[in-house]
Parts: C-alpha cells; sequence; structure tokens
C-alpha cells in the first residue's frame, strides 16, 4: 500500500457525557435574531391557527409573546410599550385594528359602532418593519451632486495649458500653499 492511499482510521467520538469540548451556559447578552416565522407560528399557536382577535387585551397577551418586541430586539429601543395605553396606540398606529372594516382613526376609537379586530400578523409585520427597516438609500443625483460640491470645495482645480517646448502639458496649480483642512 502507498503512503498516498493510507488513511489513518477516524478516531472514535468521546462517550457521551464526557465532551472533549465543555459546554458552557449560553450568554444572556446574546439571544438569536427574531424570525417573523417563529413570530407567526407563535400566534398561530396561539388563537388557534387564526391571526385575528377581537380585543385590544388578547392582543396584547399574544403580541407579548413575540421575539421581535422582546428585550434584545431593536423595536425595544425605538418603541416604548409599558402601558395598555402605549399598546393601544402602537396597534392602532400599525394599521393592523379595524371596526366595521376601517382603520381606527383618533375619531373613529371614539365611537362603539361595530365589532373591534385586529390583525395580529399585519401588526407582526409593522413590528419587523419598523424594527429592522434601513433608511432609503440616497438618489444618485443627490450622490453625484454631493461628489462635485465635494471635488470642487477649497481644492484648488489644475489647469492644463501648452508650453512652449514639444507639445507636453504643464498644469499650473495655483500659487502658494495647499489650502488648510476645518476640521
Amino acid at each position: 500500500m502507498s503512503a498516498a492511499t493510507h488513511r489513518a482510521p477516524p478516531s472514535p467520538l468521546p462517550p457521551s457525557g464526557s465532551s472533549v469540548i465543555e459546554s458552557r451556559p449560553r450568554s444572556r447578552s446574546f439571544s438569536s435574531t427574531p424570525t417573523f416565522s417563529m413570530d407567526l407560528s407563535k400566534l398561530k399557536s396561539a388563537n388557534n391557527n387564526s391571526t385575528i382577535v377581537s380585543s385590544y387585551q388578547t392582543a396584547i397577551e399574544i403580541a407579548s409573546t413575540f421575539d421581535v418586541l422582546g428585550n434584545h430586539s431593536p423595536l425595544c429601543r425605538k418603541v416604548k410599550l409599558e402601558t395598555e395605553c402605549d399598546w393601544v396606540d402602537f396597534i392602532d398606529k400599525s394599521g393592523a385594528s379595524t371596526k366595521q372594516g376601517t382603520p381606527l382613526s383618533a375619531d373613529a376609537a371614539d365611537a362603539d359602532d361595530g365589532e373591534l379586530q385586529i390583525n395580529l400578523e399585519k401588526f407582526l409585520r409593522y413590528c419587523f418593519d419598523i424594527a429592522y427597516k434601513m433608511p432609503p438609500s440616497p438618489s444618485n443625483q443627490v450622490l453625484r451632486s454631493h461628489v462635485r460640491s465635494a471635488s470642487h470645495g477649497g481644492i484648488p482645480v489644475a489647469s492644463a495649458g501648452k508650453s512652449g517646448g514639444g507639445g507636453a502639458a504643464a498644469v499650473n496649480v495655483g500659487g502658494g500653499s495647499p489650502p488648510q483642512l476645518q476640521i
């Protein structure tokens, strides 16, 4: 048998319970990133596979279990949900609450005609949108004008002219010392 084809036998696995690498308790400062699908499955399992509830109290009970609203989520730094009024305002702002098929507004909230319906899947999408939405990118036109103004701002522009000899261009950079940088 040649040395190239000779392989060492695989090393035996350690018996269970005597791991080579000791398992460590998971850090409380690190948690996994919430996912929409996991929170949606929590919603459906808590509400008999439905995403619609008919009271704010039920909506708050279910939504408070969402990972996107957890302590380590970016959303908890953007939205304070400490009182029931905070929750109701946030749910209404999401557009998930309706009475008689119309989204609630400040005026419609005072009217008691019609059954309240809160679409918690819509509310969940709103939560993820707020938590992970990136600001809009600047347009190409804005970027180009920014680059153009930065390239001419205080820095002398080179001008080319003919020199007396063999047609080579001479560069005139203006006089003296370079401009001072302002910080």
